[in-house]
Order: C-alpha cells, then sequence, then structure tokens
C-alpha cells in the first residue's frame, strides 16, 4: 500500500453537464469502481447465503447467517428499545456495507470508500432523510413541531443542530478512515511490510468498529425525535421473533 493509494484517482472524465443553471462535472473516479465492487460483492454474497433455506435442516451457511441477523436484530432492539422490524432493513445494510467499503480498501488495488468524504456524505444524506421518514411515518406531519420547541423563536438553532449532526457523522467516519489509510500507508514506506502486517491486522477490527457505530448513530438520530409508545401502538400487530428478542 503506497501513500498515492489513499488519495483518489480519476479514471475517466465525461466533462461538464448542466441542469436547472447547475454545472456538473462528471467524473469516473477509482471509489465509484471500488463503491460498485462493494455492492457487487454484498449482493453474491446475500444471493448465496438466501439460497435454498430450510427451517428442518438448516445448512451451516444458513445457520451462520441467521446468527449474524439474530445478531443485528438484538443490538437494535437493544439500543432502540422499539420494535425492530421497522429500522432493520436501514440498519442492517448500513453495517454490513459500510464495513465491505471499510475493509476492501485492505484488498489492492482498491480504495476504501469510506475514506472519501463525498462516498460518507452520500451515506448521511441518506441517514439525513431517514431521520424525516420515520418521523412523518409513525408521527405524521406533526413531527416537525419539534423544531419549534421549547420555544419558536429556537427554529433556526434547531435546523442548524440538524445539519450539525450529519456533518459531525460524515467527518467522523471519513477522518477515522483516511486518517488510518495515512498511517498504514506511511508506516509501509518507512519500514516495510514488518510492522503494518500486524497492524492491518488490527484494522480489520477498526473498520468493523467503526461500521457499527455509524449504523448505531444513524438509529440514535431517528429514534431521537420519536415516541417508543406511539410506535408500539401502531405496529401491535406485528409480531417478532428474532429468536425471542
Amino acid at each position: 500500500m503506497g501513500v498515492e493509494k489513499v488519495f483518489t484517482k480519476e479514471l475517466m472524465d465525461f466533462g461538464y453537464i448542466q441542469i436547472w443553471g447547475i454545472k456538473l462535472h462528471l467524473v469516473l473516479t477509482d471509489v465509484v469502481v471500488t463503491t460498485w465492487v462493494a455492492m457487487a460483492v454484498v449482493s453474491v454474497i446475500s444471493f448465496f447465503l438466501t439460497r435454498n433455506l430450510s427451517v428442518k435442516s438448516p445448512s451451516l451457511r444458513q445457520i451462520l447467517a441467521e446468527t449474524v441477523i439474530v445478531a443485528m436484530a438484538k443490538q437494535i432492539r437493544d439500543f432502540s428499545q422499539t420494535p425492530v422490524f421497522p429500522f432493520f432493513s436501514l440498519i442492517a445494510t448500513m453495517w454490513i456495507f459500510v464495513a465491505f467499503s471499510n475493509l476492501i480498501g485492505m484488498v489492492p488495488p482498491f480504495h476504501t470508500p469510506t475514506g472519501n468524504i463525498a462516498a460518507v456524505a452520500g451515506l448521511s444524506t441518506i441517514t439525513f432523510f431517514s431521520i424525516y421518514y420515520y418521523g412523518v411515518r409513525f408521527h405524521g406531519i406533526g413531527y416537525f413541531k419539534k423544531f419549534f420547541e421549547p420555544v419558536f423563536i429556537l427554529f433556526p438553532l434547531n435546523v442548524i443542530g440538524e445539519f450539525g449532526r450529519i456533518l459531525s457523522l460524515t467527518f467522523r467516519l471519513f477522518g477515522n478512515m483516511l486518517g488510518w489509510d495515512l498511517i498504514i500507508a506511511i508506516l509501509v514506506l518507512l519500514t516495510g511490510l514488518l510492522v503494518p502486517v500486524p497492524m492491518m491486522l488490527f484494522n480489520i477490527v477498526g473498520d468493523i468498529i467503526q461500521a457499527y457505530l455509524f449504523g448505531v448513530l444513524t438509529l440514535a438520530y431517528i429514534v431521537a425525535g420519536l415516541r417508543v409508545e406511539e410506535i408500539d401502538k401502531k405496529l401491535s400487530g406485528i409480531k417478532e421473533d428474532w429468536y425471542e428478542i
């Protein structure tokens, strides 16, 4: 791994287009390609793990997949204290995709997508809109009253606070991943593979923790504006097992 691998490379330049007066520069970078590869890997593994499922005689891969799924469901339940079903698809996908995006940078010649601020900003944008999707889903348009609480003159500060949380989410993951990539690259230049190899093994654990924190913070931002009793009331007809959460 060299220092040059840390920074984004332009692979193809498609020039400029103009949409509604906004001039956009279309460039295909190695980060985009690596993100596509990560998406393809996750899709193929998911397809493989969900074939020929059986209740009576589950295969080893089915047991492994169910163990991971149930563990993620328990984490969502323990953290949110709400039914798991509404949030599982989003949060579990965040955990899996961000973890693969973090780890794929260790495989030459791929670039870590989450070490690029544009890629992380895209993930944070999903978090941003998810907050309001779930807010309106469970509380209707009245969800937006929170911006005028405790007194209406605090509306501008509440709006700034909402954007501040998303910015902090973006820069926390981007900064951690870019900084770690730089440290590993510099150590490779200075010491060869003697020191970086054990550090890269330790980095696997760090990458998974970063993915976990990104998903947990997304869940925290979503449930922070929700009333648990309202969710329980609306989802009272749904029975959840998740191995008896």
